[in-house]
């Protein structure tokens, strides 16, 4: 009788952290570009170019992506679910393409305060690990608890330029968008403990290449050779 119940209990847990996960995500981006994106109606809003524009749409699409899909699975319509999961092997390089074009953008413009080295670095290491994580996770597609988590950390990789947007004191701002990058993996590790009472390796390893890019961005920024590319995506 126990053998039958568990596996029961374990699948009304995944129905409700995995969605709730992404619903967190969802809600981690739309604090972050409320104002600037969300609010003023998102293909209304007053980007500064069309590039920002299909950038912004890519990115949203895919969280929207990972909140529907999630809700499919608890739902047990896996059918649509795999129908739906083309989207996921389409949207992640377009992302990566518009995601360096958008960043290069940013960079010659100049129109976020933040220092071009730390963006560049930033932005990078976040595309790199999310296709990375979600390269692995459309790999592992058939083993179930693997792949849903990969999907997670992997979107998790790239809240960074969402949680700096959050309203941080300035003095603040990268301290706190570190802490609560850092933190956010960790409800999967948690979750992992409570329901299994050990750490997936999937949860593990995603979880240290997150925390490595995070903690990295700022030593690595600081090389000098990073100050020479920005100086040349500038003059270009």
């Amino acid at each position: 009788m126990d053998t039958l119940v568990a596996p029961q209990r374990k699948l009304r847990a995944d129905d409700i952290f995995f969605p709730g996960m992404a619903v967190l995500i969802l809600a981690v981006v739309v604090i972050g570009f409320a104002q600037s994106y969300f609010l003023p109606g998102m293909v209304l809003a007053k980007l500064p170019n069309k590039l920002v524009h299909i950038h912004g749409a890519l990115f949203v699409s895919w969280i929207f992506l990972l909140v529907l899909q999630t809700s499919l699975v608890a739902a047990r319509k896996v059918r649509l679910h795999m129908s739906l999961g083309v989207l996921a092997l389409i949207l992640p390089p377009l992302m990566a393409i518009f995601g360096m074009l958008t960043l290069f953008d940013s960079i010659k413009r100049n129109g976020t305060g933040i220092p071009g080295e730390l963006i560049l670095v930033g932005d990078t290491e976040e595309l790199i690990l999310f296709l990375f994580l979600i390269g692995w996770a459309m790999r592992a597609r058939h083993a179930a608890a693997t792949h849903k988590r990969l999907m997670i950390l992997g979107t998790l990789a790239l809240m960074g330029p969402a949680v700096n947007r959050w309203p941080f004191p300035p003095a603040f701002r990268l301290p706190g968008t570190i802490l609560v990058c850092a933190a956010l993996p960790l409800f999967v590790v948690a979750y992992d403990l409570i329901t299994t009472r050990k750490v997936m390796r999937a949860t593990w390893v995603g979880t240290l290449l997150i925390m490595i890019s995070i903690f990295s961005i700022v030593p690595v920024s600081n090389m000098p050779i990073w100050q020479h590319v920005v100086a040349r995506i500038r003059q270009g």
